[in-house]
């Protein structure tokens, strides 16, 4: 008499597989995704805060028009995926009414020599600068049920050492 052979869990292991491997794929992408956007927005706070403070400071090397103030941003720009003539950039004051506004538009490229800490200081009390950096960052392994994209912002507050 031939034994008799359990088929009974023959494959299970190829089901189990087959159940655990699209969670495992969307884990693993999640954390590659989180990563690059992690890193945009790092990168987007590091270009802003700098863009800002370099143009508050009374140092006649630092760039203080608003076109300049564009190009620092985005020179200090460096991601993964991240172009930085994508990140649009907003410079305005706070405190105070400048002489010479930047706008409040959020632009790409281009800019005026308009320099915005221009008439800052009013009875003594001086007046700040406002860096703002938007960026809409495509999301590079996207799954149905998630966004394709997400709005990356960030903004640098430093109030203006000069009143040139």
């Amino acid at each position: 008499m031939r034994a008799r052979h359990h088929r009974g869990d023959r494959g299970a292991s190829a089901v189990e597989f087959a159940l655990v491997v699209p969670l495992l794929l969307v884990l693993v992408f999640g954390i590659i995704n989180f990563g690059i956007l992690f890193s945009q927005q790092l990168s987007i706070n590091n270009a802003v805060r700098e863009g800002a403070r370099r143009a508050v400071v009374a140092d006649p090397n630092a760039p203080r028009s608003c076109a300049k103030i564009l190009a620092s941003v985005q020179n200090e720009l460096s991601a993964l995926a991240l172009d930085p003539t994508d990140v649009a950039v907003r410079i305005s004051t706070n405190g105070f009414t400048s002489t010479q506004p930047c706008g409040n538009a959020f632009v790409a490229s281009g800019g005026s020599t308009n320099i915005p800490c221009k008439g800052s200081y009013n009875n003594g009390n001086a007046g700040s600068l406002v860096v703002e950096a938007r960026h809409v960052s495509a999301i590079p392994v996207s799954f149905p049920p998630f966004p394709t994209s997400l709005t990356l912002t960030s903004k640098a507050v430093y109030r203006c050492e000069f009143s040139a």
